[in-house]
């Protein structure tokens, strides 16, 4: 059984359980320059925004730091720990796989040196919550009155240079690629697009738009580029010539292996399609009778029927004896039952008596925001 809080659900069944963003953050080596305060005071004002720190095998103490944090916190702040040093790409992937999979709405990544200031992540949920067809807005250090982006002339060519390379390899007309500050809307589509490692190195953020764009250029409209208010070059950059050499070459690669990427990621397009839904609700007592009258009108032409008893108080007698009956009939008829039953302890405790809960996937509703009973505090990655 799993928990969801109830004032993340729609009747349009979103797909997303959480109504929150998570900000991963990859960290290799970061003690020296991780500002942890700068987080839990960000986290204590925003507390629909979560993260996850995600130690890359790093020498020093910053797993300590992290640990101390999540301690802080622990409702806000998830501490992933790779099992040995995988790279930044490694990380991030982790990381929006971790969050994107426990169902938050938004996922992000920033710099662990807040190069981009925290504040830039609520300018990019308003964006992605006033146009629902966005489902990635990133960052670009472009210039301008007022805006106070500061990066030396060795940065602004490599910059110039990752972005000439980038709009070849997505066919985006995109102004900056390594601003590090990107957030996705949760989709089962970006889902089956981190399922793989990234191959282009540090350069990974532009092989995931290849992989999320969409193979028809008339499409490609679910990107929005916002220019950052504020961005400034910290010391102490993991990032070398040979690596910038390397990512070249990469990137060299990834232009011409971009339809062949782009024809793995349309069929998974394709299959993520989501199946349409019928949702059916049930009132304060549930009864043999009333969920006769439920089925009655279950439609013919529906894939996934969510039978929601979240607002159930009180029971008749047999009824989830009779409702195993009516899930076992949708499943004999290739249905895919969903079934949501309220955090109340007697309608679980007769769900979990007649076998219910073992028979079918359930998932349990409660009204507090706070508890989210899936999230693993501290976990190790396979890298």
């Amino acid at each position: 059984m799993t928990y969801l809080d109830t004032k993340s659900l729609k009747s349009s069944s979103p797909e997303y359980k959480y109504d929150r963003t998570t900000i991963v953050i990859p960290c290799y080596n970061e003690s020296n320059r991780l500002h942890l305060e700068m987080f839990l005071n960000f986290a204590r004002k925003h507390p629909n925004i979560s993260f996850v720190f995600i130690d890359d095998g790093s020498k020093d103490l910053t797993i300590n730091l992290l640990c101390g944090a999540m301690a802080a916190l622990p409702k806000q702040i998830d501490v992933l720990m790779m099992k040995q040093n995988a790279g930044k790409a490694e990380a991030v992937r982790h990381g929006l796989k971790f969050a994107a999979k426990r169902g938050d709405k938004y996922v992000a990544f920033l710099d662990a040196d807040l190069a981009t200031p925290l504040d830039a992540i609520n300018d990019f949920i308003s964006v992605a919550d006033r146009l629902d067809d966005i489902d990635v807005v990133f960052g670009s250090r472009a210039g301008g009155l007022g805006r106070r982006v500061y990066r030396d002339f060795h940065r602004k060519l490599i910059s110039l240079v990752c972005a000439s390379m980038g709009r070849l390899a997505t066919g985006l007309a995109l102004k900056d690629t390594q601003c590090g500050a990107k957030l996705f809307r949760n989709t089962p589509h970006l889902r089956s697009c981190l399922d793989k490692p990234f191959t282009a190195g540090w350069l990974f953020d532009v092989e995931l738009f290849l992989r999320i764009s969409n193979p028809d250029r008339r499409e490609r409209k679910n990107f929005f580029e916002y220019p950052v208010l504020e961005w400034t070059e910290v010391p102490g950059s993991n990032i070398k010539f040979s690596d910038v050499i390397k990512g070249g070459l990469k990137m060299t690669s990834l232009i011409l292996s971009q339809w062949k990427i782009r024809a793995q990621f349309i069929d998974k397009r394709a299959a993520v399609t989501p199946l349409e839904t019928q949702h059916l609700r049930s009132g304060e007592h549930l009864s043999v009778q009333s969920l006769k009258s439920m089925e009655a009108i279950i439609s013919e032409d529906k894939d996934h029927i969510t039978l929601d008893f979240s607002n159930v108080k009180a029971l008749g007698p047999s009824v989830f004896t009779t409702l195993t009956e009516v899930c076992e009939k949708l499943r004999s008829q290739g249905k895919t039952p969903q079934i949501y039953l309220p955090d109340d302890r007697d309608v679980l405790s007769a769900a979990q008596r007649s076998s219910f809960t073992a028979l079918f996937d359930c998932t349990i509703q409660n009204s507090n925001p706070d508890r989210f009973y899936d999230n693993n505090r501290f976990s190790l990655v396979e890298a």
